[in-house]
């Protein structure tokens, strides 16, 4: 379906007043953005208000799903998972030390056992703990054990309790602490306490695995660092790559993956309809990135790419033209959960052939998504477009690909040696993209589509506004 608004113009703009008309354009409603469990009237009050944008308030806890992480590691003979980079400690805590953003570490390490009965661990630099997350972790929130020091691989385990050590700021009693400073530094001594604080981290996640009955364990990292600490204070652990483990799990959305997917979905599409409705001639392709990344943080998401008229290369610069035929293909995150969104531009009317194509792709993925349901393979999805293109008279490539999103664009690839994505069956909670770029050259144009959808117990659902499958601006 091909629809312009009345309030669009297709008259020639020149860069200034392009730029211009940006600066003064209204900002549009985000919808669908707050929890799906929450009333309106709940809503407002629990969320933070940008301009016209309403922002959900953060979601905590643990992202991962632990049914699947149990299964996991039962079917690969693994006893815990050790997590130390940024994205996994925060898929597996909910939390993303700002250090490890910066390029520290890993130093920080999450523990999640096998064993359901037992607390999911975390040893981390007590400063760590003190100035970026007592704010935000409870000390019975992880069994958390801290350490400070410099000292290497060579020291000896040192058990004793050090809490001498911490880094807590020193109180200069001129005023009373306030509650951030007295929160911190009262939670970093009750962990202590409780936990034992270390000199060193071998310490500290040799004592961490001890008391989680991982001493003679078959352990999963994600970091060399956490392997060397390990073989060097437990020579007993047999220590594994991870990243079989987490690409099997990682497909699998929670209940709180999946909120916040509701949550980054919509709000990427949004702004990759608004960025490109405020295009004209003269305006550029990098105009057009800056736009989108503007419109993503209005509505709470983070810019991660735009794909515009195939050219992924952030340098690469060209000028819109009228009658331009282009593909956008959108990529933002919230809270680190991607939002995928592809479409085909015409500025101006399209040219009648490209048009009945995009129409029929538009119509075979309306056909597909209605029929994705739990135990097609993602082969079969591919098979179905392809053939339902076939049958539609489409002579020409689209390759109907899947694939997982969520903490990345393509959520389960990990280190496969040869690159190829494993033919996965749909489950109920799987978020899916299903990639129908146009794969041919020579017709005036690019052309792309592409939805993000949630597998249900017994179908499927769009998470994102499936609506018009073609801009005309």
């Amino acid at each position: 379906m091909f629809k312009n608004s009345k309030s669009e113009s297709k008259m020639k703009l020149n860069r200034r007043e392009f730029m211009a008309g940006v600066g003064m354009a209204t900002a549009l409603p985000l919808v669908g953005c707050a929890a799906s469990s929450a009333s309106s009237a709940d809503s407002a009050q629990s969320s933070s208000f940008t301009d016209d944008f309403i922002v959900a308030p953060p979601l905590s806890g643990p992202r991962i799903n632990m049914s699947k992480a149990y299964e996991v590691m039962d079917l690969l003979k693994i006893d815990a998972l050790v997590l130390g980079q940024g994205v996994n400690f925060y898929y597996s805590t909910g939390h993303w030390p700002i250090t490890l953003t910066m390029g520290h570490g890993p130093n920080s390490f999450s523990i999640i056992t096998r064993q359901q009965n037992i607390p999911n661990g975390l040893v981390l630099p007590s400063f760590t703990y003190y100035y970026q997350l007592a704010d935000v972790i409870a000390p019975n929130d992880f069994a958390t054990y801290m350490y400070s020091g410099h000292r290497g691989l060579s020291d000896e385990a040192n058990s004793a309790e050090q809490t001498p050590s911490l880094m807590i700021f020193n109180d200069m009693h001129l005023t009373s602490l306030d509650k951030i400073e007295a929160n911190r530094a009262d939670r970093t001594r009750q962990t202590a306490n409780k936990y034992g604080a270390y000199v060193g981290a071998k310490a500290a996640i040799s004592k961490a695995l001890s008391d989680l009955g991982l001493s003679n364990a078959r352990v999963a990292t994600d970091n060399s660092m956490a392997q060397q600490l390990i073989n060097s204070a437990l020579p007993n652990v047999d220590v594994v790559d991870a990243d079989d483990a987490l690409r099997r799990i990682r497909p699998y959305k929670s209940d709180i993956e999946i909120e916040l997917m509701r949550r980054a979905a919509p709000a990427n599409a949004e702004a990759a309809i608004a960025a490109v409705k405020s295009i004209r001639s003269g305006a550029t392709y990098r105009d057009l990135r800056r736009i989108y990344y503007a419109e993503a943080a209005k509505r709470g998401n983070t810019g991660v790419f735009m794909v515009v008229d195939r050219i992924s290369a952030d340098m690469f610069d060209a000028p819109f033209r009228d009658g331009q035929s282009f593909l956008i293909d959108a990529v933002s995150h919230a809270d680190g959960y991607h939002g995928d969104y592809g479409r085909t531009v015409f500025i101006g009317e399209p040219e009648k052939e490209l048009a009945k194509i995009t129409q029929t792709i538009g119509k075979v993925w309306d056909e597909v998504r209605h029929a994705m349901k739990p135990g097609m393979k993602f082969s079969d999805i591919t098979k179905l477009g392809q053939s339902t293109l076939k049958k539609m008279g489409g002579n020409y490539a689209v390759s109907f690909s899947p694939h997982s999103v969520g903490l990345y664009h393509t959520d389960h690839v990990g280190k496969n040696p040869d690159f190829q994505r494993e033919d996965l069956v749909l489950e109920k909670g799987m978020i899916l993209s299903v990639d129908c770029p146009l794969l041919e050259s020579g017709i005036g144009g690019s052309a792309h589509l592409e939805d993000l959808t949630l597998i249900t117990a017994d179908g499927s659902e769009a998470i994102n506004d499936v609506g018009d499958q073609t801009i005309i601006i």
